[in-house]
């Protein structure tokens, strides 16, 4: 059966209309159509348009000056960010002497440091605190090292005061095995290192300890006065001697290192020291072996007084040009070991502490009564005053009478007549006591102060100005200042005990060195010093000490033959000393009385050659007794060393 197929019709086409009829959308409403097309509306878009594109500019120019004009600018701060700085300490100039020898220097030092920042954390206040895992690492690092954790935390928070960002020293002075340890198990205590930093060093050991000095960390009140305006917080300065007065020139200071942190503020890598310039060499006036020999010397003298039945305590020695003040050896003892003291801090608080002073200069900071190592100073005030003349007579006896409190003369037995040079040669007090009472009578109104006139004249009673710290300006004793120390007015004895140099009168041996040398060379009054010049490489800059004052003298050649006759005429009170001696010393023995039941200070004031003089020397031994006993004998090996020459040996006398 078939089946009819049906076709489908065709669609009809769609018919639509040529436009569809379109709504026109308003922006506004009919309400809102005044405001919108008001001429007011046109202005504030027109406004904002403006406001808008201006700002757009701004925010291209700033844009534009941030990543061009200002590009590398804000790359060089942003790189700085990346880095903190860190105050490293630089090494400290050279110190030599006269002929070059090294004298200090600056070596390194092993220390032990730890990384502050893997052991703990810094607050905003600066203050450094250990975590949990770095109190662990210290607790274990204290164990090995031999010291407390509370030690190794106050060495850490110190350091980060100063400088947050540097390794901390925990073992400022490690023993060689702790080092050796902690170099062997260094993945054992990788927070902490063994380092080196500059320390100095004095390769000649306590050579010129006193002088030298000793150095130390400033301290904050330090900091505050005008000497110390250079230093920095932990910077080690000199505390004395050459380093305290030319630290200014031997300090190299801190160096600026850098290290780089991470954006929490962490080490993340290695230190960055710059090169910096050496600091200059200063070089003294100092001969070494002149120094070592005068050391030498003073420890002898002491070894004299006490084979003598003396008890010494100390000595000191000046070796001096008499025409420029240049200082070629200054000595005193007891003295310490610089070397050491600059390594080991407990040596150093002993030091400080000790009772017979080993840091004490006493050679510029020791007075003491002078004795009759003064009466050449008491004769010149008389010679310029025209009270007497070098052959004035006058009478030495066993004593002098004042109304009846009597004064006596060391050799009781003698009586004679005799001049100014003899008087000098012998050391008569009794003629000395009768030149005093002269003074006094010359003008009794102005109580013998011609005396201390030329006392100050000459250099006492005032700081000589030495470039050197701790200088003492002894006591040339007026009326005045007697009336005001012991409530009682100065009188006749006064002046006449003061013209053998005992009384309230002190002085230091450089003070003495200092009048010598003005009767020496025509009336200079030196200005000592121990430094001689700057050294910067191959530029060498001498050093210049004007002189004090320039000061009249009258009859000094006969002051100073009398001082040569004290060293070589029979009668001479350091005649056997030097009475043999190739070269001609003129000297003056001194012999001090000090403290009741104490034994005399020993004194010897002198120069040579005598006709033409090249160096004074003065050697005071306290509680040495006469001065030919100790100081002379002193004081000749000193000569020794200068002029090279060896001589019989002396025999130590009054």
């Amino acid at each position: 059966m078939r089946v009819p197929i049906s076709t489908p019709e065709p669609r009809r086409r769609l018919k639509l209309p040529r436009t569809l009829p379109t709504r026109r959308l308003q922006p506004y409403s009919r309400v809102d159509a005044p405001y919108f097309r008001s001429p007011g509306f046109y202005v504030r878009v027109g406004g904002l348009a403006v406001v808008v594109g201006i700002a757009i500019c701004l925010l291209v120019l700033r844009a534009w000056s941030i990543q061009v004009l200002h590009g590398p600018e804000y790359a060089a701060i942003a790189r700085e960010q990346a880095f903190r700085t860190v105050d490293i300490r630089g090494p400290r100039g050279a110190i030599v002497d006269a002929k070059g020898r090294l004298l200090a220097d600056t070596t390194g030092r092993i220390v032990v440091t730890a990384d502050v920042g893997v052991l703990g954390t810094i607050d905003r206040h600066g203050v450094w605190s250990p975590s949990r895992e770095g109190e662990t690492a210290l607790r274990r690092f204290a164990r090995v090292a031999g010291t407390p954790v509370k030690t190794l935390i106050a060495r850490i928070r110190r350091s980060v005061l100063r400088s947050p960002f540097a390794p901390a020293v925990v073992v400022p002075h490690p023993s060689p095995s702790l080092g050796a340890y902690l170099l062997e198990r260094r993945s054992d205590f990788p927070e902490f290192q063994v380092n080196g930093e500059p320390a100095r060093s004095y390769p000649r050991g306590s050579l010129g300890s006193e002088f030298l000095g000793l150095l130390g960390e400033v301290s904050r009140e330090e900091l505050a006065s005008p000497e110390y305006a250079h230093a920095k917080p932990g910077e080690i300065v000199g505390q004395s001697g050459v380093e305290r007065t030319y630290d200014r020139l031997l300090n190299a200071g801190l160096s600026r290192a850098r290290v780089r942190v991470d954006s929490l503020g962490r080490i993340a890598g290695p230190l960055e020291i710059p090169r910096r310039k050496q600091p200059p060499t200063l070089q003294l006036t100092i001969d070494a072996r002149l120094q070592s020999a005068a050391e030498r010397a003073v420890r002898d003298g002491m070894a004299f007084a006490r084979a003598a039945g003396r008890r010494p305590t100390g000595g000191s020695a000046v070796v001096m040009d008499p025409y420029t003040g240049a200082i070629l050896a200054l000595a005193s003892e007891p003295s310490f070991n610089q070397a050491r003291a600059a390594q080991d801090p407990a040596y150093l608080q002993r030091l400080y502490h000790d009772p017979h002073a080993p840091t004490l200069d006493r050679a510029i900071a020791g007075v003491y009564p002078t004795g009759s190592t003064f009466k050449p100073i008491v004769a010149e005030a008389a010679l310029a005053a025209g009270i007497i003349t070098p052959s004035t007579p006058l009478l030495c006896s066993g004593s002098f009478d004042l109304g009846g409190f009597v004064f006596h003369n060391v050799e009781a037995g003698v009586y004679s007549s005799m001049s100014l040079r003899t008087a000098l040669a012998q050391s008569c007090d009794t003629w000395f006591y009768r030149l005093g009472d002269r003074i006094w009578q010359s003008n009794p109104a102005k109580k013998g102060t011609l005396i201390q006139q030329w006392a100050r004249k000459l250099g006492l009673g005032a700081p000589t100005g030495i470039d050197l710290t701790g200088e003492a300006g002894g006591t040339v004793p007026t009326p005045a200042w007697f009336q005001k120390q012991f409530g009682y007015p100065w009188t006749e004895g006064q002046t006449i005990n003061l013209s053998i140099g005992q009384g309230a009168l002190q002085a230091s041996p450089l003070q003495m060195a200092v009048a010598y040398s003005a009767l020496v060379n025509g009336g200079t009054v030196v200005r000592p010093h121990v430094a001689s010049a700057i050294i910067r490489g191959a530029s060498v800059r001498k050093l210049r000490f004007e002189p004090v004052r320039k000061v009249r003298l009258v009859a000094a050649d006969a002051i100073r033959e009398g001082l040569y006759m004290a060293a070589h005429d029979p009668g001479g009170t350091s005649a056997s000393i030097f009475g043999n001696f190739p070269i001609p010393v003129a000297g003056k023995t001194g012999t001090a009385e000090t403290c009741q039941g104490c034994d005399d200070h020993s004194w010897y004031a002198s120069f040579a050659p005598y006709r033409h003089p090249k160096v004074v020397v003065v050697v005071m031994i306290e509680h040495g007794g006469f001065g030919a006993e100790a100081a002379a004998p002193a004081a000749k090996e000193i000569y020794e060393a200068f002029f090279r020459v060896k001589n019989a040996a002396a025999t130590p006398g009054r």
